[in-house]
């Protein structure tokens, strides 16, 4: 795995590099400013797969560092670890917002580094592999081998807020660990997700879930959010001071499923007239307890998905 290192700490710089070469990493390049960083991305060939950036540096801060990397298309997705003195919310959400997908403090537990570091590369190894397309008896798959997995989440881009699922699961286990408060976890599904699926182009079916993402983001309540596309039809989410009465949360579902309705869908034969989309009423999320906060964040697609089928708030 090829890795960037960049800190404007020299002494840091070592203790990485050393950390990373003894757990097998020794294709290390070190940067000690945003600038320097640059040159060396733009000179990079092959490409980076990990990016290891302080936050905290002179001239250009690490989160600065850290958009401007993600803007450039062969780094959309790579991996873009935080490593800091910052802990504070602030900092964390500035990270995030920015495209990090994962944040540690310093002093760096060596141990949890190392451990995150191989994550990394088997997320990195498991994305690389493309299995060859089965044989399908439907002519549209067999047309469109490419066809994204409904299941899965996927990064969509060009929607307010949105981080992929892996970052959003990461940012509630930092949080975790100082404690949340005055967060709420939220979701909405749309109704017939699979139909749309299944009689839309890849293409089509894109443009449905980015026109849905971005009406859920205009229209969020919540400050400080973000959200992410669990798959399924399914976008989650968490925000700062989520409104949880059930009357107020109920006009924000209204007005994104009349902002929704004039959205145009393509006109096969089969599928709905216009989007819909339901969802439960967010869940405050408090604590130390990093799995709790996980089982809460999927608890709210479950209920928004079981709204699909009964849209009464009284079951809420």
């Amino acid at each position: 795995m090829k890795i960037l290192v960049v800190d404007d700490d020299p002494m840091v710089l070592e203790v990485l590099k050393h950390s990373l070469a003894h757990s097998g990493y020794d294709d290390v390049t070190v940067a000690q400013s945003a600038v320097e960083a640059s040159q060396i991305i733009a000179r990079a060939n092959p490409a980076f797969e990990c990016f290891l950036l302080d936050m905290s540096m002179p001239e250009i801060e690490g989160d600065d560092l850290c958009y401007w990397v993600r803007q450039l298309p062969q780094y959309a997705s790579t991996p873009i670890l935080m490593v800091t003195a910052l802990a504070n919310k602030r900092d964390i959400d500035r990270a995030f917002a920015a495209g990090a997908s994962d944040y540690i403090t310093k002093p760096i537990d060596m141990s949890d580094f190392g451990m995150r570091i191989q994550q990394i590369d088997r997320k990195n190894s498991q994305n690389a592999f493309k299995a060859p397309a089965s044989i399908s008896l439907l002519d549209k798959q067999d047309q469109e081998p490419d066809r994204i997995d409904f299941s899965k989440p996927v990064h969509l881009g060009e929607i307010t807020g949105e981080v992929d699922l892996a970052s959003l699961e990461n940012y509630l286990l930092q949080l975790s660990r100082k404690g949340i408060e005055g967060l709420s976890a939220f979701a909405f599904t749309i109704a017939d997700a699979a139909k749309f699926h299944f009689v839309c182009t890849t293409e089509e079916y894109l443009d449905i879930l980015k026109s849905t993402g971005q009406i859920i983001s205009d229209h969020l309540a919540a400050s400080g959010f973000f959200l992410s596309y669990a798959g399924s039809g399914s976008f989650v989410g968490v925000g700062q001071n989520a409104n949880l009465h059930h009357d107020e949360w109920e006009k924000t579902e209204r007005s994104i499923q009349e902002a929704l309705a004039k959205v145009a869908v393509p006109s096969s034969l089969g599928l709905p007239s216009k989007i819909q989309v339901f969802s439960g009423v967010p869940l405050r999320l408090n604590g130390k307890y990093a799995e709790r906060s996980l089982d809460i964040l999927y608890r709210t697609i479950v209920e928004a998905e079981d709204r699909c089928g009964d849209t009464s708030w009284a079951q809420v």
